[in-house]
């Protein structure tokens, strides 16, 4: 298998098993258990679906994935009295998601974990700029060329950020998704990602007819993922799951 194979088993795997929710719509748990976008059941407010468990111990997992020096100070900053980092701390942990999808992927040192999409979407786009075009992962603007299994879309969650500019911004916010399904017969892509609604979720992004995004939108980078990997067996993907 190729290494996006095992990352497309991997993201849709965890998207699973948050219960394969749908859209940017805030998603609650109401008082059966049951997944809801109803704020309020019975006149009681619902918890948000990534504070209860065993939601909020997955994403504890997720957090894992990143260094462990950035998780220290995150856990001094925003959780000294928990002493750990999951779904019930108020940090958003969408690009632990994707570093969690990455790492036990066996993405290994090609992908630069963290806490901040930032890293990985200003590595790619100075990578292009370089002609790196070989690179592990190649930043391209969103509709130059086609989507692929395996890739991300990425972009800022502010103003003043633009693809010339964002490798030479250092941090700043941002979210990242990870294609796992392309459509051309109905012109829809399908991306996944973390602290979407509130849970893992699944979008669609209209396309082309040879696979490019129909339109930017607020989308800066389109990261072509070129990370390959020889075949490993499963206990070395689970003993390469933690770099941090």
């Amino acid at each position: 298998m190729t290494f996006n194979q095992v990352l497309y088993d991997v993201t849709v795997g965890e998207w699973d098993w948050f219960g394969s929710d749908e859209g940017k719509s805030d998603h609650y748990i109401d008082p059966d258990g049951n997944t809801t976008l109803e704020k309020k059941s019975g006149g009681s407010t619902n918890p948000r679906k990534e504070t209860v468990k065993p939601y909020s111990q997955r994403i504890g997992d997720y957090w894992l994935s990143i260094p462990s020096k950035d998780y220290n100070k995150l856990v001094k900053g925003f959780a000294k009295d928990k002493g750990k980092l999951d779904g019930t701390v108020n940090l958003a942990w969408s690009a632990a998601f994707i570093s969690y999808c990455m790492q036990t992927a066996g993405a290994g040192t090609s992908f630069p974990y963290s806490s901040g999409h930032y890293k990985w979407m200003n590595k790619a786009i100075r990578n292009r700029q370089k002609g790196h075009a070989k690179a592990a992962l190649v930043g391209y603007r969103p509709t130059e060329i086609p989507l692929a299994v395996g890739d991300l879309l990425g972009k800022p969650r502010g103003d003043g950020v633009t693809y010339e500019n964002a490798p030479s911004t250092g941090w700043y916010t941002s979210h990242s998704d990870i294609v796992v399904e392309i459509d051309t017969a109905a012109k829809q892509a399908f991306i996944i990602g973390g602290n979407v609604g509130q849970t893992v979720s699944r979008i669609s992004v209209d396309i082309t007819d040879d696979g490019r995004l129909a339109s930017t939108g607020s989308w800066m980078v389109h990261i072509q993922n070129n990370i390959t990997f020889p075949i490993v067996s499963e206990v070395q993907l689970t003993e390469n799951a933690k770099v941090g």
